[in-house]
């Protein structure tokens, strides 16, 4: 799954929304086998902004533990102010996602599971995201394996997936110049690779999270694996250590 790109720009949260919006709109008019590949995409940009993941990262969700968790957090209830240090967000309206594979510095095959907030401040529906990507792969037949994959099996690339990002941020740079200039460099400036990545920074910075919720998001492998290289939990295990830390994970997510 290497991957080598320029630096790439992060997108504000108002492009954010319009290319969900356009994703969807453009889905449900187009042909199934086409479709099914933009509500993928659709999904990944969901994911990867509201957990701070790189393109690598992203394509490692698990399609089974995701469909095993998904109603999990569905029926939360929303604190009165959620942004509150130590408010308890246990029981907020969360998803949890759940990445498998091997990461940097580790060895072995692990579950990584986030609990992260059902809907953004700015209106990011990630639970619909991830429900419709279950949908999807089920009409693939397919229950397991990569969530952002192939009929085959077969995980997707960052190539692919950035082919139809940039075709959708090319839509937006036309109709929305205002949302991204008509001098900006597309394909150059925008990846999977980083933009996502950047662009949850950037929200997080802009919302006032404390530097340790940043940072401690930013490497939440390094949380889950504090002494180094775990067992293979059981998903309750995984449940209860998603749970724990949702102080961070939903937090960040929520102000997406």
């Amino acid at each position: 799954m290497g991957y080598a790109t320029k630096a790439n720009r992060s997108l504000s949260s108002k492009t954010i929304i319009k290319l969900l919006s356009l994703i969807e709109r453009e889905a449900r008019a187009e042909a199934s086998l086409v479709a099914r590949e933009y509500w993928k995409v659709g999904a990944a940009v969901a994911i990867a902004v509201c957990a701070s993941l790189r393109g690598p990262e992203a394509l490692l969700l698990d399609l089974a533990g995701l469909r095993l968790n998904i109603d999990k957090g569905r029926n939360g209830l929303l604190p009165s102010n959620p942004l509150k240090v130590g408010i308890d967000l246990s029981e907020a309206p969360h998803v949890l996602i759940v990445l498998l594979g091997l990461f940097k510095g580790e060895t072995g095959v692990h579950n990584h599971m986030l609990a992260l907030a059902s809907t953004t401040m700015s209106g990011i529906p990630l639970r619909w995201w991830l429900e419709k990507l279950i949908a999807i792969r089920e009409e693939e037949g397919c229950v397991r394996g990569p969530a952002f994959g192939h009929v085959d099996g077969s995980v997707a690339s960052l190539h692919e997936y950035d082919g139809i990002l940039h075709h959708f941020l090319s839509m937006i740079q036309v109709d929305n110049p205002e949302l991204i200039s008509k001098e900006d460099d597309v394909q150059a400036n925008y990846s999977f690779f980083r933009t996502f990545r950047k662009t949850s920074e950037a929200r997080a910075r802009a919302a006032g999270l404390d530097a340790s919720v940043q940072n401690a998001m930013n490497r939440w492998r390094t949380i889950e694996n504090a002494k180094g290289g775990r067992p293979r939990f059981n998903m309750i295990e995984h449940y209860s250590n998603a749970r724990d830390l949702m102080p961070v994970t939903w937090r960040y997510s929520y102000v997406q």
